[in-house]
């Protein structure tokens, strides 16, 4: 992250200055809370392919609710779309024993085709533009939605710390089949995981959708993608059991900190996606070869 901050200063004049710091942690406020969530699936040896498509229905739902019925409904309705899908998710691949990837997979089409059928591909609009404070407003100098991540981010860390919940996740990624004979409900923290996971999108995605004050189909899209970059560049093991949820903010911030310096040197977007691609397959070689060494 330092090595990418000081690249930054080098190559671009503009990169220097405080405010696009700051817009680097407030635009990459999204992806880090995902990341979150998607660092407690990585945790149990899974990851969720569903993760954009969570937070652009979530959107979907919020939207309506922020407009017709005020701040409170779009909030709950927002965060219950969001844990619910997870919890769905959950339930599919431990009570219906189907895998976590074809689980996954299928929600990302479903909740992103339900997307589509609600919108008809026309964005929704009627957020009322007092709430942008949460999308785009600052504390001070401290963009909101930043400190949201901050508080999420603390929160988290404490519960896979200090909390069983937490050891049993680490415990479920070494070793699933040591776990259950030790007495943990593997289904159960596995549900957690995944209730948890489609939670924190939902935050992401009430910020994404106070941000741009509508609702729109192609809402972050590829946003999984992104995520899971993030947390195996921040040091989790794609195998599961080994890593610090610290990590997926910090690998958020790379994440940032490169797609920013690409768009201040003008490299189009086609080329970020390309990059993106290849980190994933870069970060999770250097995993494998680490693990290789150690054994």
């Amino acid at each position: 992250m330092l090595g990418m901050f000081a690249v930054g200063f080098v190559i671009s004049p503009a990169f220097r200055s405080v405010n696009n710091v700051l817009n680097i942690l407030n635009q990459n406020a999204i992806y880090g809370i995902m990341a979150l969530g998607m660092g407690c699936v990585i945790l149990t040896g899974a990851i969720d392919l569903s993760a954009g498509s969570i937070v652009a229905l979530v959107g979907v739902i919020a939207t309506p609710l922020f407009r017709d019925y005020g701040f409170v409904a779009g909030l709950f309705g927002g965060l219950a779309t969001g844990a619910g899908l997870g919890l769905i998710n959950g339930l599919i691949i431990t009570k219906g024993k189907i895998g976590y990837f074809v689980t996954t997979l299928g929600m990302m089409s479903i909740a992103r085709g339900a997307v589509y059928i609600i919108t008809g591909g026309v964005p929704i609009q009627g957020v009322p533009s007092e709430y942008n404070v949460i999308g785009m407003g600052k504390i001070g100098v401290v963009p909101v939605a930043a400190l949201i991540w901050l508080i999420a981010l603390i929160v988290m860390y404490s519960v896979l710390k200090y909390t069983r919940l937490g050891q049993y996740l680490y415990a479920i990624g070494g070793s699933e089949n040591a776990s259950w004979l030790s007495g943990i409900d593997t289904d159960k923290m596995k549900i957690i995981a995944f209730t948890l996971e489609g939670f924190l999108c939902a935050i992401a995605g009430l910020i994404l959708n106070t941000r741009v004050l509508m609702a729109t189909a192609d809402a972050a899209d590829g946003y999984e993608m992104t995520v899971i970059a993030s947390c195996i560049i921040g040091g989790m093991a794609i195998d599961g059991g080994k890593g610090n949820i610290v990590g997926s903010a910090v690998g958020a911030i790379i994440m940032g900190l490169i797609l920013n310096i690409l768009q201040l040197m003008g490299v189009s977007s086609y080329w970020q996606k390309a990059v993106t691609g290849l980190i994933i397959i870069v970060a999770v070689g250097i995993d494998r070869f680490s693990n290789t060494r150690k054994e």
